[in-house]
């Protein structure tokens, strides 16, 4: 291994994949060494216990198990997991709601070098054990709604239910959210990130820096936007551009 360098397997059962990225992380991570890689789940549980790897980049989709199943093997897991799709959308869905990191196939070497620096940061803090839990959960079920959201915070992340979340509010890079009860909390995360997760669980944009869940609307007031109130009675703003999202928005989920 090299010096002060990352320990790392690869795990997918597509040779070309697994090739381009191990060539990718050696031009764009030279402190992170691939110990081996392995074509399937069987031969990663094998590799981690044998290397016990800092990272594990971990194909979703794979035949003799998928990277979940592989996961549910491993109870005790201290690495930190990048996993690597390239068309599953619920399973992206599913791990973006856990905070947790994903490549989508082909891997771009930026992407790679912005994952590979969070995974470092995680490595530090080892805090990734409850993040896979909450995705195990998901992925069991195969929900179609995701009930728990993980927010980063700058204390560490909160896991908490979407239908509890009234508002979401711009901060710069961060985002303000309003919880039923009236508690607030500034995640680490920009609206545009948050309305991309929320947006098929009842969330819509009313302006550039609002974005509300239909499940917590009370009214709406016509105007050339118009306006909501919400049952914390704030009252928003609608811009003139949103006004045709939220109201195909509420003909859904009412």
């Amino acid at each position: 291994m090299k010096p002060n360098g990352i320990n790392a397997i690869i795990i997918d059962d597509d040779l070309f994949s697994s090739t381009l990225l191990k060539d990718l992380i050696s031009k764009y991570a030279i402190d992170v060494e691939v110990r081996e890689t392995c074509k399937n789940g069987t031969e990663g549980i094998a590799a981690i216990n044998h290397w016990k790897p800092e990272i594990i980049f971990l194909d979703v989709e794979m035949p003799d198990m998928n990277g979940f199943d592989m996961l549910r093997k491993l109870p005790q897991l201290q690495s930190q997991v990048i996993f690597t799709s390239s068309h599953d959308h619920y399973a992206i869905r599913a791990i973006r709601f856990s905070a947790l990191d994903y490549l989508l196939k082909p891997v771009d070497g930026v992407a790679l070098q912005d994952a590979i620096a969070r995974a470092t940061d995680k490595i530090q803090a080892r805090n990734s054990g409850t993040q896979y839990t909450h995705l195990l959960e998901h992925t069991a079920k195969h929900e179609i709604a995701l009930e728990n959201l993980a927010v980063p915070t700058m204390e560490g992340l909160l896991f908490i239910k979407t239908n509890n979340i009234i508002r979401c509010e711009s901060d710069d890079k961060y985002t303000k959210i309003f919880l039923a009860g009236g508690k607030m909390i500034l995640a680490s995360r920009t609206l545009g990130e948050f309305e991309e997760l929320l947006k098929e669980e009842g969330f819509v944009r009313i302006h550039h820096s609002q974005l509300i869940n239909i499940k917590h609307l009370v009214k709406y007031i016509k105007g050339e936007g118009g306006q909501v109130v919400m049952d914390d009675d704030t009252v928003l703003n609608v811009s003139r551009r949103k006004k045709d999202d939220l109201l195909h928005m509420v003909s859904q989920f009412r």
